[in-house]
């Protein structure tokens, strides 16, 4: 086991110890368990999984950020963090909407970059609301809650 926190520029997400996390870097999915080499690296938009020590799993939303792990110790420093399994899909599906049509209508090169980033993040919201509403729906034999 080791300690992980989790902190926003708001607050600190989660404080705890955990057997395990998976998160998004930006070259691809780290996997960190106990002991691991120490490590510092970006991370990109996507899904974070811990394992706690009961073994069981939470599963957030992050836009991106750092991820630092020494001595048994890490810390994620993120821009937003989210429950993934209280994201709305159709929240999620209007956001990405949104996006899609202020995108079109981007009056240069830079709003275009910033609206894509916007974009690709709803998108990556949505999958995972889904993906997530799936799950549930899996795991509790096909019965609406």
């Amino acid at each position: 086991m080791y300690k992980l926190s989790i902190v926003t520029a708001e607050q600190t997400v989660y404080e705890g110890e955990i057997e395990a996390l998976v998160a998004p870097a930006t070259d691809g999915e780290i996997g960190i368990l106990t002991n691991h080499r120490p490590i510092v690296t970006k991370l990109g938009p996507g899904a974070i999984k811990i394992t706690k020590p009961d073994h069981s799993e939470e599963f957030l939303f992050t836009s991106g950020g750092f991820f630092e792990f020494n001595e048994n110790k890490a810390i994620l420093l993120a821009d937003v963090i989210e429950n993934i399994e209280a994201i709305q899909v159709e929240e999620a599906a209007a956001a990405r909407k949104k996006a899609q049509e202020l995108l079109r209508h981007a009056k240069d090169d830079v709003e275009r970059d910033v609206l894509e980033k916007e974009l690709q993040l709803n998108m990556i919201r949505e999958r995972l609301a889904g993906m997530s509403k799936f799950s549930k729906k899996a795991r509790s034999g096909g019965k609406k809650e």
